[in-house]
């Protein structure tokens, strides 16, 4: 329905609505991206968990093939979260007997998506570590 006595009014509305979109929009966005970051965080945290797990099974059969565990580590992580050898850390029980503990460390650099986020940490990149420890069954 027009107003025949304001018909400017309806116009009005519908900058006004134009308006709060635009001031509105932006902070969803942001909104958005760090629920985003938030999940993309979560997964990569578990998928470290998972493959320092794997790891250190492995390295609950062999304690002393460093080579092999940090392989096995590598090998169980998921395409979506990719390290290198050199980022896993095997620690060792202060002397390698069956029952011992033995640990298995992931480190990785997470890359935020949100710009907010990203320019308030050191080099825009989060570090997240992934750990499991497991008792030598072992020590061949």
């Amino acid at each position: 329905m027009v107003c025949k006595k304001y018909p400017h009014k309806l116009h009005s509305r519908r900058g006004q609505s134009l308006v709060e979109v635009a001031l509105v929009l932006p902070i969803v966005v942001m909104i958005m991206l760090g629920v985003l970051d938030l999940g993309r965080a979560f997964f990569t945290l578990v998928a470290l968990h998972d493959a320092a797990d794997e790891g250190a099974t492995y390295a609950a059969i062999r304690p002393y093939d460093v080579a092999g565990i940090q392989q096995r580590t590598v090998e169980a992580s998921t395409r979506l979260v990719t390290f290198q050898a050199a980022d896993v850390t095997v620690i060792y029980p202060p002397t390698v007997v069956a029952g011992a503990p033995i640990t298995v460390t992931v480190d990785y650099a997470f890359t935020l998506y949100t710009p907010f986020i990203q320019g308030m940490l050191p080099d825009g990149e989060l570090n997240l570590m992934g750990s499991a420890t497991q008792p030598i069954i072992t020590t061949r």
